[in-house]
């Protein structure tokens, strides 16, 4: 894992951007190929290409300007670097077997590491003294996603003043005199954001802070999927993890399962020794927590649900079976919820107990990114499936795409909660969309569940209630019909003047 210092600047805020942002992907790269997550190795990988062509365009655009001496031979080497990441790239790909891919990972990996650093400290500081100290502008945002990654992460504060100020714009639309029965239909999409609440502090013991720091890192995973629109009638209960009441209940289990397992660690009692931990608050606390420190935290919290996993052994007639401790009995017993209508969560298992591992993550604050993934995906959906009259429409399976493309931000087990967040929050994400969008992931049932696991879940409880697939086409059927009327209704009449 690289770690962005202010040595590597050269001097240029778009150029050390991009030099951040290459540095996220190799260790995007890195933390996949750790958990053997081929395919996300692998849509990291091509992201990694288009973004390094970019970045190289930018540099060699920026050293011309600049007069730089070597901009020449720095190209030839862009070329050359660009050629061998693309035969490591290619290599990878063709791998046949996970043996294959483990060794060509780690081949590829070092490959990567070492010519970003070597790229970063020595090729690019030969012309930090050409840079002006009057910055240099910022890379211009009309490119897309792909090509320059995602900003960098706005503060919770920026957040919320942007939802504020998204919120105080709705009312600034183009505005028509409508009938009350087709008022609705211009109003944008509304639904429930929860927000994080504000760092606790003042605890009275280190051990108190450090269990409730961690809950509030996984709290930023939880809340940002409590996000629901109370007006949309769904028949079944919401997945787990946007239970507000799961919240409460994980909470619960990280302190009777877990919690022990990482106060064992001589590193994290150290800690209170190096800080004045009494005045600080939960999101202080990560501050604190050094390279080292973040690699022991993990290692216990990751030690702590493996003690969970259920063991396989076998039968005297050679037959396979789980067996489940007495500890994970116990979690299930903790996590069930206190009416099944409130919400949906399998027997827990080794598939649940990994979801569960992958939502403390010490080294990165997943809270930004699942909210710029989020924004992507709204601002698609309301210009493809419900665009308002004086929206520019997206093309077809826009949405689909944005939706497909967001999976390489986050941990794999999260990418089902995504989806299953989009069906909750709109209303024309139904059932069919669903079954739709899982023939992505595979060609078979069996292939989409190991993609999705919980999705397809969903789909098998809602086939069991054809009423739900029926509700959902009448609800289409008047949508296109009011849209139609809204759409000759306006073609008549001009907009209200300011």
């Amino acid at each position: 894992m690289i770690t962005w210092r202010d040595a590597m600047s050269v001097g240029a805020p778009a150029l050390d951007a991009d030099h951040k942002k290459l540095i996220e992907l190799v260790n995007f790269a890195d933390q996949w190929v750790a958990r053997e997550s081929w395919p996300q190795v692998a849509t990291v990988l091509d992201e990694l290409m288009v973004y390094a062509q970019g970045h190289f365009r930018r540099e060699e655009s920026v050293m011309a300007a600049l007069k730089f001496p070597e901009t020449e031979s720095h190209k030839k080497l862009h070329e050359a670097l660009g050629m061998r990441a693309r035969v490591l790239r290619d290599r990878f790909n063709a791998c046949a077997n996970d043996e294959d891919r483990r060794a060509c990972g780690a081949i590829l990996l070092k490959v990567l590491n070492d010519w970003l650093l070597d790229h970063i400290l020595k090729q690019d500081m030969k012309y930090k003294p050409y840079i002006p100290k009057k910055a240099l502008p910022p890379p211009s945002r009309g490119e897309t996603e792909l090509q320059i990654g995602l900003p960098p992460p706005p503060t919770e504060a920026e957040m919320v003043a942007e939802r504020k100020a998204r919120m105080e714009a709705r009312n600034k639309d183009v505005e028509y005199a409508l009938p009350p029965n087709l008022a609705h239909l211009l109003k944008r999409l509304d639904y429930v954001i929860p927000e994080l609440p504000p760092p606790a502090k003042g605890f009275d013991s280190f051990e108190k802070l450090c269990l409730a720091a961690i809950c509030r890192r996984v709290d930023k995973v939880l809340v940002f999927f409590h996000r629901h629109n109370p007006a949309l009638k769904l028949e079944l209960p919401t997945f787990f993890l946007a239970s507000p009441e799961f919240a409460e209940k994980f909470h619960q289990a990280i302190n009777t399962f877990i919690f022990p397992t990482l106060w064992e660690s001589r590193q994290i009692r150290m800690l209170a020794t190096s800080f004045d931990w009494a005045s600080e608050d939960t999101d202080a606390f990560w501050e604190h927590v050094t390279r080292p420190l973040e690699q022991s935290i993990l290692q216990g919290w990751t030690q702590a649900w493996d003690d969970l996993r259920l063991v396989e052994s076998k039968k005297s007639d050679g037959t396979r079976v789980l067996q489940v401790k007495e500890n994970t009995k116990a979690l299930r017993d903790v996590l069930l919820p206190s009416d099944p209508m409130i919400y949906d969560i399998p027997k827990i298992g080794n598939r649940e107990i990994d979801v569960f591992k992958s939502l403390l993550d010490p080294t990165n604050d997943w809270w930004a990114t699942l909210n710029r993934s989020w924004r992507v995906c709204h601002d698609l959906y309301e210009q493809e499936k419900d665009p308002r009259i004086f929206q520019q429409k997206a093309r077809e399976g826009a949405f689909r795409d944005g939706l497909l493309a967001a999976f390489n931000r986050f941990p794999p087990d999260w990418v089902d909660f995504m989806v299953l967040a989009c069906h909750r929050v709109f209303p024309r994400i139904s059932t069919t969309f669903l079954e739709s969008f899982a023939t992505n992931l595979g060609r078979s049932e069996a292939e989409r569940e190991a993609h999705i696991p919980y999705t397809i879940r969903y789909l098998r409880q809602v086939r069991e209630i054809p009423e739900i697939a029926a509700r959902e086409r009448m609800e289409e059927m008047e949508w296109r019909a009011k849209m139609k009327e809204l759409s000759d209704f306006l073609a008549k009449r001009e907009p209200k003047k300011p």
